[in-house]
């Protein structure tokens, strides 16, 4: 129901008046800027600002009375638009010089000091006194001009009070003595606690950050030369928690890299200064240094705690470097919860090359050491440590696996056999196949868990499975068996393949047959090299060879259709021809005369191609198969043309020139004679396959 003609008029009159109190506190504030504004102009020696026209107070619009209800509210007044950006010569003169004039009148003290020293114009307590004077003078300054609103110029002058202070002490230390080593000590320490509260105070992180290194340069120009790591430590943790207290109250993130800096600084100075005397220290303290650059919650700082509490780590565990890996162990541990709280998807990757990059700069002393049980037994801690990320995430909800947390098991399968096997070929070099087999095994069951999940991060399991199985041959295997056993291993991902509908497993079983093709034809090849040394057409090179041809000709027939299933079958000839061959010069080798040998094994080789090719001819149109077929007379193309293109002109002797051409002669009348006698059952298949649409 539509409101009172008096209610609405209220409500009109309540509107006018709020918005009325807001333009007259903008008004006011224009106006504080303005002043405020032509302060810091006279100061610095400008021109008058020239008059600019201002709106009517919005305080009458207050104070006069509402418009009628039914006229439409009057227009707001203009307001002048927000400051615009300090121009680049206000900045110069206002921040740039500030800072050049601050930075030179702290180099003036300086070489005021060094000056009087030379010159003995004063005495040393006169300077000292005079320099603390000085400091706090401008300290005084400082906070007039901050009263005065010339906040930058005070920050600059505040900087230079503490610079100075921090100089007096140091000289009354340093070069004069006057002071004994606590009481400089406690002086720079209040001096750089009272450099936190000015900059709270004038909410400045450059005198927040002068401060900082003036704290952490104290303990290095009031050095006495003893080793008191825990008095030293103490003091580095309170300026740290300072820099902290400063992010988390002011939000100065940026004060985390001249802490870290400084802390960094000062804990490897003192490590190659005293070579980690006190190794409970260095531990202790780098543990609770890493955790507190932690709580910065920055990545690039993350990343440089992690790797340098690690190397500290190390370094503390030197000579015995074992108690290392349980301690590095837990700050991954810490890492990986870290990334798993914040998200941090590079956080995992970072703590593993943290770790291993420090392991394996130093490898030689933990191949080396004694407990190799023991050392095995740790480094399987930090592998099952990165290796429960991944499905960790997986499960996790609403989390996703990236693509470093898949190079991530990669990696960490990779590093940690390799580490492994260094540490385990001294004295358990037996169980070496079985712990490659086993780590296998571990990623297929890990790859089979995820598959309903994550079907990427499961074939990639897989792929590390079979990777640890084929090279748990040759570490368990030699020779020719390794050819074999990959063969096998091939054969059977397409038959598993085949039995799940998985096509994706044709990919892996046909890289490792490029394994097995490139044994077979460098290692396997030259199995034999003496005439006598083997007995022909029964020995482990033609075994080897026909076992890998029968492992491609089942992938063949087990993947069906496809180049997939053309690749091996073909190559599955290719190696069996290849074998026969070797078998055949092997023969003629230890048959003929030394001067009939390049004869006899030309002609020898087009007879075995030729019968080969008949043997082709002869299963396709046995079997319907148009492949043989086709290959069968390709071969014969083949031994045709090094018939009257090789042969014919290089075989010199007239019997085996007569073999050659007699023998071909013979194969190509059998092979006709296939064709004539088969000729309308052949023409009969090719029509069905045509009408079909499908051919073999």
């Amino acid at each position: 129901m539509p409101l009172p003609e008096d209610d609405r008029i209220d409500a009109i009159s309540q509107r006018m008046d709020a918005i009325s109190e807001a333009l007259a506190r903008l008004h006011r504030r224009q106006q504080e800027l303005e002043a405020r504004l032509e302060r810091i102009e006279h100061a610095l020696g400008a021109a008058p600002p020239q008059p600019v026209l201002r709106p009517e107070p919005a305080a009458s619009a207050a104070s006069s009375p509402p418009p009628p209800a039914a006229a439409p509210p009057p227009p707001a007044p203009a307001l002048s638009a927000a400051p615009p950006a300090r121009p680049l010569e206000t900045r110069m003169g206002l921040t740039w010089i500030n800072r050049a004039g601050v930075i030179t009148l702290i180099l003036g003290v300086a070489f005021f000091f060094k000056y009087a020293v030379d010159n003995q114009w004063i005495g040393e307590a006169g300077r000292v006194v005079l320099g603390i004077v000085s400091g706090l003078v401008l300290l005084g300054i400082a906070d007039a001009s901050w009263r005065r609103r010339q906040q930058v110029f005070a920050q600059g002058i505040c900087g230079a009070g503490i610079a100075v202070l921090y100089i007096s002490f140091y000289a009354a230390f340093g070069f004069y003595g006057l002071l004994p080593f606590a009481l400089a000590f406690a002086l720079m320490a209040v001096n750089t606690a009272a450099a936190g509260a000015l900059a709270l105070r004038y909410n400045s992180l450059a005198i927040a950050v002068l401060g900082l290194i003036g704290g952490y340069i104290t303990p290095v120009v009031l050095s006495t030369g003893q080793d008191r790591p825990w008095a030293l430590f103490g003091y580095v943790l309170l300026l740290d928690l300072g820099a902290l207290a400063l992010a988390r109250t002011r939000g100065w993130t940026r004060i985390a890299a001249p802490a870290f800096l400084g802390t960094l600084l000062l804990y490897w100075a003192w490590a190659f200064e005293y070579h980690l005397t006190d190794k409970t220290a260095a531990v202790v303290f780098a543990l609770i240094f890493y955790a507190l650059f932690l709580v910065f919650k920055n990545r690039l700082l993350f990343a440089a705690a992690q790797l340098n509490v690690v190397v500290a780590l190390l370094a503390a565990s030197v000579p015995d470097p074992l108690p290392f890996l349980p301690l590095a162990a837990a700050v991954s541990a810490v890492a990986l919860v870290l990334a798993d709280r914040l998200r941090w998807a590079g956080a995992p990757i970072v703590a593993f090359a943290a770790f291993w990059l420090p392991y394996l700069a130093n490898h030689v002393a933990f191949r080396e050491h004694s407990a190799a049980g023991l050392l095995f037994l740790l480094l399987t801690l930090i592998f099952l440590l990165f290796f429960s990320w991944v499905p960790w995430t997986v499960l996790a909800p609403n989390a996703a696996v990236c693509r470093r947390d898949l190079a991530l098991t990669v990696l960490n399968a990779g590093f940690y056999f390799a580490a492994s096997y260094d540490v385990l070929a001294r004295g358990y070099g037996a169980w070496l196949g079985l712990f490659a087999v086993a780590l296998g095994a571990l990623h297929f069951v890990a790859g089979l868990q995820m598959r309903p999940h994550e079907p990427r991060a499961a074939r990639l399991y897989m792929g590390v499975a079979l990777a640890f199985l084929i090279v748990a041959v040759p570490v368990e295997f030699t020779g020719y068996r390794i050819t074999i056993v990959w063969a096998l291993q091939a054969a059977a991902l397409a038959w598993i393949g085949a039995r799940t509908g998985e096509k994706r497993t044709i990919s892996p079983s046909l890289l490792v047959f490029v394994l097995v093709l490139a044994r077979l034809f460098t290692a396997d090849a030259s199995l034999y090299s003496g005439v006598q040394s083997y007995t022909a057409f029964w020995n482990a090179r033609l075994l080897t060879f026909a076992i890998a041809a029968a492992a491609l000709w089942v992938t063949a027939w087990w993947t069906r259709a496809g180049p997939a299933a053309l690749a091996p079958y073909l190559a599955g000839h290719f190696v069996m021809l290849w074998a026969l061959g070797a078998e055949v010069i092997g023969l003629v080798n230890r048959s003929v005369a030394p001067q009939d040998l390049q004869n006899a094994r030309s002609t020898a080789i087009s007879i075995l191609m030729a019968l080969y090719a008949v043997l082709l001819v002869g299963l396709g149109v046995a079997g319907r198969s148009a492949l043989n077929r086709i290959l069968g007379l390709g071969l014969i193309g083949v031994v045709v043309l090094k018939l009257y293109l090789y042969d014919v002109w290089l075989i010199s002797r007239g019997m085996y020139r007569v073999a050659a051409f007699a023998g071909l002669g013979i194969l190509l009348i059998v092979t006709s004679y296939l064709y004539s006698r088969y000729r309308g059952s052949i023409d009969a298949w090719w029509r069905d396959e045509s009408n079909s649409g499908t051919g073999r």
